[in-house]
């Protein structure tokens, strides 16, 4: 991730630098620097064959909860290094027969019934 999203993931997550202070994009800089760790280039991920959970929601044409409940029952492999950052998904495993199976079992056709009318909810 880019050093501003890891900031602002950090502040999220309520984690503080060692002199308690906020997390910003010059102080994620400057702990990358101080331990080696090599600044992210834009594309990184999607050249690894990694997928955030929006991306992959994409490329099996469904809602990202779906996959989201796709993953938490097992369906679709997945990590999450610590609760609320990122999934990560690989593309191989997008491919998968059993993980492209279940994703079209999930797909609901819009009924065909001619008479059917659509349910509108009200928010008020």
């Amino acid at each position: 991730m880019p050093d501003r999203a890891i900031a602002s993931l950090l502040n999220r997550l309520g984690k503080t630098t060692g002199r308690q202070n906020g997390w910003t994009q010059s102080r994620v800089c400057t702990f990358r620097n101080h331990r080696g760790i090599a600044v992210y280039q834009e594309g990184e991920r999607v050249a690894r064959g990694e997928y955030t959970l929006q991306e992959a929601a994409e490329r099996l044409g469904m809602h990202p909860m779906t996959v989201l409940r796709m993953i938490r029952a097992g369906h679709l492999p997945a990590t999450q290094y610590c609760k609320g950052t990122p999934w990560v998904i690989r593309q191989c495993d997008l491919e998968r027969p059993d993980v492209q199976r279940c994703a079209k079992s999930t797909q609901r056709p819009i009924s065909t019934v001619p008479g059917q009318l659509a349910l509108a909810f009200s928010t008020t």
